[in-house]
Order: structure tokens, then C-alpha cells, then sequence
């Protein structure tokens, strides 16, 4: 929704009984005095805790006077959900992206805990680099926040950082005072409203909060037309926005939902690029095309360019772009493929063409592709050396500018060892199906009989087994075996590619036990916060466990566990694109697991996304409720596959289904 398009010069009150109508000063610089340059400034205030939602309420029935004056958007946070730039919605993380234009891949602020620091430049650091002279000033509610730019005002970056120990009024007068000592940019973030609705929910308390927030902002907009009116040649952007949404009852949890995910973003601009009045379609459950509206990432570019600050086209490193160009490309992504030899870069168009698509990596132009194209592959890039490498992309479109990042692990090329075929009993390509294609007898079927299996696309190769584990007491998919087969064989395997978000603690990945205990009789793999995997096998009454195996979230990585009888081990491997190849192994003898139990007693099956009962992820998981796994090249061997084998699996790039005719 866009309400009306300028900021407020009529004092600040916010109360419902005020009848003074809000003055409308113009949102084009004014004229300057003959002789005089004209200096561009920002007031870039945060307001945490204020909902989209209850903005709009207060537009609408009008007591919100001083943000109402302002063009607004809804807009979103917390990076695209299942991608590594997905980050959690809280402050912390919230107000890096607002600071620096990036989401967590780049940032590296992954929570609200003390003593992080951004690892990419902030807007102040950008700022100071451009403009030496430039005086900059930041007050914060949070010494958190604050805390996180230390680094900024220890370099010099932010010549007045004031950590204001969460009072508001505090934040309302060192704003006041660096405008009128003539600062160039000053970041205010208040964040009483997030206070009273995490204490109280969205009641009276709420409502009165944000009405004084309101006015505080009033105050700072006639600030800022009196000193427009006394120094004609300033031209001031004002930008408000929140780091991110709360849930349902207020509270900031850091899940990717809708309500968390949304956020207000207003300036004093007459339109924001991509900015949507209709409201009603991006109510309630999350849609992707939401990511066509502005995003968190956005506010720095914007302040950026307002300033003539913006790094040039070739050298374009922030993932959001400026609000009030023509033309925006937005969602920049990478996404690698799994035999590492290829980068695809895509991006969405907003706005009108502006001649050709410019896709630069490293600096330098590699692809001009027509003004409609939304995506490129990149094969030209060759490494001497083994090990991670990071490249860098940009897209550009005339003054539309945004960037993303690769990383890129180069390996001595490793063939799919024909080997694999001995033993395989059981294989799952997923390819819009749940066939086993090794005719083993093996079936994919839900827990409740009912639900029907979904994909990924892409996947790893080709299409992947997206496993949604609803809400109901029993479900997700499992994986059925013929009857006696965990007992006949003297040894197994079970690999697959697996890829999360990372964000659940204590859920069955694969497993056929009652998971309320690691000692009860069977095996899991399963994910625990970090993020981990945990490695487990029991039998009468003793257990041996692999754990603290980390892995990249919203990464495809490679999981197998081998049971050996008769060597009496457990063997885990996983293999990681950002973390490498790692093989553990335990002995299953010096605990005294009986390995004759390892079947489980809840028949021939391995739950998918559940424990062997299908009911873990609801009833007893650290993390209870809805959760999302995605599988791909699911295989089961009746044998213990060698280092090598498993190598070949992860590094190969080729699925297991190249080894049938």
C-alpha cells in the first residue's frame, strides 16, 4: 500500500486529539540560493517493533499522522527463505542488512548475541570513503547495535555513535542535536514499540507507544523543514524502516514467517521502486513473488545514492539496490552446480529495460545478454589450486546495479565409481517420483497413508523429494524395505543428499526408532541446532553416537552412515561444499550395542523427516511443529561402501542413476 507521498512539517504530537492538520513540505530539493552547491543529507530512522500492519491501521483511521505523510511499502527481511542468504528475524541480524545492503552470507550476523561484528562495509564506512568530509552520527535504543558498530567509530566511520541504553527520548534528542549541528547523515533507531509488544502484545500499551513514536518523528520532520526553509541549498532524504516483523503475539522468534518476514519501508520520496499499494496479495501465507516488492537490502543503496556514494557498476557488492532508480534487478542468486564446474546467476526485473543486462564476476564484464534475460550461466572461470574460492557477481542495467556471491569449491575431477552398483539394493532418483529404480523391493509412502509427496525443482540433479512434515500427531514419509532386510545383511549403507535451513534443533532426518530416547533400539541421523548432525545407533540398552558433524544450511550436503556387524562400527560421512569431506567413525563393541536390535520394532521402515514412529517432529523434538527436509539420491547398499566410494558419491557431481542402462 502507498499512502500519501511527503513527510510531515506540522509539530509532533501523535495524540488523538490533535487538530493541527500535518503541513506537506515538498519532496524535491527546493531552490538554492544562487551561488550555493547543494548538499545532500539522510535521516534514516529504524523503528523496531512497528508492524506493517499496524501502520496501515493507523493511516487508516489516522493516528499515525507523521508516517502516513510519507510514501510507504510494504516490505520483507530475512534474506529468501531457503537460500544461504536466509537469516533470522531478529535486530540484530535485521539491522546489519539495513546497514550494510547484504543478507547474513555476507554480513555474518547470524543473531542477537553480544561482540559480533559485520564482516562487510557498512553504509558509513562507504559513505566516509566517498566523501571524507561527510559528518556522520548514529543513536541507538539497543547497545547491542551499537556494540555492532564499535568497529565503524573506532576507524572513524561514524564521527558521533551514541549508545542510548534503550530510552527513545534519548534517541529523539541526539537526533535532534546532530541535525542541528548540521551533521550530513544521522541513523536514529528507536525500539520502544518492539519493548511494549513483546510485554504486552498488540493492546492499548502497543498502540499508545507507537502513537508516541509517531510524534517523536513529527518533531524530526518539521526539524528538518525548518532547516530546509534556513538552509535552502540542503536537500534531505528521509528514509523509516524496521529491521524486521514479530509473530502472532508480538514476540521476535527469528522464524521465517510471513508476519516475522515483513517490515515498513517509507521515505520522503514522491515513489519506491517496486512499492505496492495492494495489499491484499501479500496478506497471509508467504509467496515468492513477494520478493519483487522492496526489501531490508534496499535501504543502504537507496541512502547510498541519494549521496552519490554508490560503488560504480563493475564493482557493485551489495545485494539490494537504490529505490529511486527506473529500473531495479533484484534477487540476484547463485546457485552452483554439483560438479562445481558451473555458476547460474539469475535476477528478477523491476521497473522498465534500460538497454543491455551487464553480468560481471570479479570486476569484469563476462555476459551482455538482452534487457529481458533473467538468468546466465558461467562456465568461464578455471582455478589453479584446490579448496574453497569465492566469486563475485554483479547484474547492471544502466544505473540498476545488485550483486550476489559464489563460492565455489574446486576438487580434482572424481569419476562415479562403477563399484556402486555392487550391493545397491535400493535407490530413490526422485525425478518426479518415488520409484525405487533398483527394483530392491523398497517403497517411499507417508506415515498417514494419505499425503502426497512433493519436489524440488531445481534439485540436486534434476528434481529432489521436498518432505513437508505438517502438523497432524502422525506424518511425513518413510522409507519401506523388505521384511527381514536390516537382519540378513552383515553390513549397510544409507546415502542421500539432504538440504535445510538449519534452523530446527533435535528433528529425526532418518531414523527407525522411538527418538524420545538415543538408547532405544535402531538408527538415526539426526539435525540438532548449530547446524548439526548426530549420528546414532542402539541396541539392548547401550547406544554409540557420532555427534557435532556441522554442515551448511540451505546447502545440498552429501549424508551417509555405514553399519558394519561384523567389524562392530558406526561410520559417518558428510560432505559439504563450504566444509569439505569428513568420515567418523565409533565402535559400536566398547559400549555393547547389540546390533541384532538395530531393526527397530516398528517393522520394516525408515522414517523420512520423522523417527520410526512418524511422530517425533510433533509430539517430543526440540523444535515441534512444521519442517521441511529435502532429499535427493536416497540409496541403500547392502554393504559397507568404501572412503572412496562415498567420495564419489559427493564429489563426482553425478547422480547414482547414471550407473543403470
Amino acid at each position: 500500500m502507498l499512502l500519501a507521498t511527503s513527510a510531515l512539517a506540522g509539530c509532533g504530537g501523535g495524540d488523538d486529539d490533535d487538530d493541527e492538520a500535518p503541513v506537506e513540505p515538498p519532496t524535491q530539493p527546493p531552490v538554492t540560493t544562487p551561488g550555493e552547491a547543494r548538499v545532500d543529507k539522510v535521516l534514516f530512522v529504524g523503528v523496531d517493533g512497528l508492524t506493517y500492519d499496524a501502520l496501515r491501521r493507523g493511516a487508516a483511521d489516522n493516528t499515525l499522522p507523521n508516517l502516513s505523510q510519507l510514501t510507504v511499502t510494504r516490505a520483507w527481511t530475512g534474506g529468501v527463505t531457503g537460500t544461504v542468504t536466509q537469516q533470522p528475524t531478529l535486530t540484530a541480524p535485521g539491522w546489519a542488512t539495513l546497514l550494510t545492503g547484504q543478507w547474513a552470507d555476507v554480513h555474518g550476523v547470524r543473531s542477537n548475541a553480544q561482540g559480533q561484528g559485520m564482516k562487510a562495509p557498512s553504509l558509513f564506512q562507504r559513505i566516509k570513503t566517498a566523501q571524507p568530509e561527510a559528518r556522520t552520527a548514529g543513536a541507538f535504543n539497543s547497545p547491542l547495535l551499537a556494540g555492532l558498530l564499535s568497529t565503524d567509530r573506532d576507524a572513524g566511520y561514524v564521527q558521533t555513535l551514541t549508545d542510548c541504553a534503550g530510552q527513545d527520548d534519548c534517541v529523539a534528542s541526539q537526533a535532534r542535536d546532530r541535525i542541528a549541528e548540521g551533521y550530513d547523515v544521522v541513523v536514529a533507531q528507536f525500539a520502544a514499540p518492539e519493548r511494549a509488544a513483546a510485554e504486552n502484545g498488540f493492546g492499548t500499551t502497543y498502540e499508545a507507544v507507537i502513537r508516541q513514536t509517531d510524534a517523536a518523528l513529527g518533531v524530526l520532520t518539521k526539524q528538518l523543514a525548518d532547516r530546509r526553509a534556513a538552509h535552502p541549498n540542503e536537500n534531505w532524504l528521509m528514509v523509516v524502516a524496521s529491521s524486521h516483523g514479530l509473530d502472532k503475539t508480538g514476540g521476535s522468534d527469528g522464524l521465517p514467517f510471513s508476519s516475522n518476514k515483513t517490515i515498513l519501508l517509507a521515505a520522503n520520496q514522491p515513489a519506491l521502486l517496486g512499492g505496492s499499494a495492494d495489499d491484499a496479495s501479500f496478506d497471509g501465507v508467504w509467496d515468492t513473488n513477494w520478493y519483487a516488492l522492496p526489501s531490508a537490502a534496499d535501504v543502504a543503496p537507496t541512502v547510498l545514492s541519494h549521496l552519490a556514494a554508490l560503488p560504480q557498476a563493475d564493482a557493485y557488492d551489495m545485494a539490494g539496490t537504490a529505490l529511486s532508480e527506473p529500473l531495479a534487478l533484484r534477487r540476484v542468486a547463485t546457485r552452483i552446480a554439483m560438479d562445481n564446474k558451473s555458476v547460474t546467476v539469475s535476477w528478477v526485473r523491476v521497473g522498465e529495460p534500460a538497454g543491455d543486462i551487464v553480468v560481471s564476476r570479479d570486476g569484469k564484464e563476462v555476459a551482455r545478454l538482452p534487457g529481458t534475460a533473467t538468468e546466465y550461466v558461467d562456465t568461464g572461470f578455471t582455478f589453479d589450486t584446490e579448496g574453497l574460492h569465492e566469486l563475485a557477481y554483479s547484474v547492471s542495467a544502466g544505473r540498476a546495479v545488485s550483486a550476489a556471491r559464489a563460492s565455489v569449491v574446486y576438487a580434482k575431477p572424481v569419476p562415479l565409481l562403477a563399484s556402486l552398483r555392487t550391493g545397491l539394493t535400493m535407490f530413490f532418483p526422485f525425478e518426479g517420483d518415488v520409484t525405487d529404480k533398483a527394483a530392491g523391493g523398497g517403497a517411499i509412502t507417508p506415515f498417514d497413508g494419505a499425503q502426497a509427496p512433493a519436489y524440488a525443482d531445481p534439485g540436486v540433479y534434476g528434481k529432489s523429494f521436498r518432505n513437508e512434515r505438517g502438523t497432524a500427531a502422525l506424518g511425513a514419509f518413510k522409507l519401506d524395505y523388505p521384511a527381514g532386510l536390516m537382519d540378513s545383511v552383515q553390513a549397510f549403507t544409507i546415502g542421500f543428499w539432504y538440504q535445510s535451513d538449519g534452523t530446527a534443533n533435535d528433528r529425526s532426518i532418518v531414523g527407525n526408532k522411538d527418538y524420545n530416547s538415543g538408547g532405544n533400539p535402531g538408527i538415526t541421523i539426526a539435525q540438532w541446532a548449530g547446524p548439526e548432525l548426530r549420528f546414532n545407533v542402539a541396541g539392548g540398552g547401550k547406544r554409540a553416537d557420532i555427534n557435532g558433524v556441522k554442515f551448511t544450511a540451505n546447502k545440498p550436503v552429501y549424508i551417509a552412515m555405514t553399519i558394519d556387524k561384523t567389524a562392530r562400527t558406526m561410520t559417518a560421512y558428510r560432505y559439504d561444499s563450504e566444509l569439505g569431506f569428513v568420515r567418523n567413525v565409533t565402535s559400536t563393541a566398547n559400549p555393547g550395542v547389540d546390533l541384532t536390535q538395530i531393526a527397530g520394532i516398528f517393522g520394516p521402515h525408515i522414517g523420512l523427516n520423522e523417527d520410526g514412529k512418524g511422530t517425533y517432529g510433533i509430539c517430543c523434538a526440540g523444535t515441534k511443529g512444521p519442517y521441511t527436509m529435502i532429499f535427493d539420491d536416497l540409496a541403500f547398499w547392502s554393504r559397507a561402501l568404501t572412503e572412496e566410494e562415498v567420495k564419489s558419491l559427493a564429489l563426482s557431481g553425478k547422480s547414482v542413476s547414471e550407473l543403470f542402462p
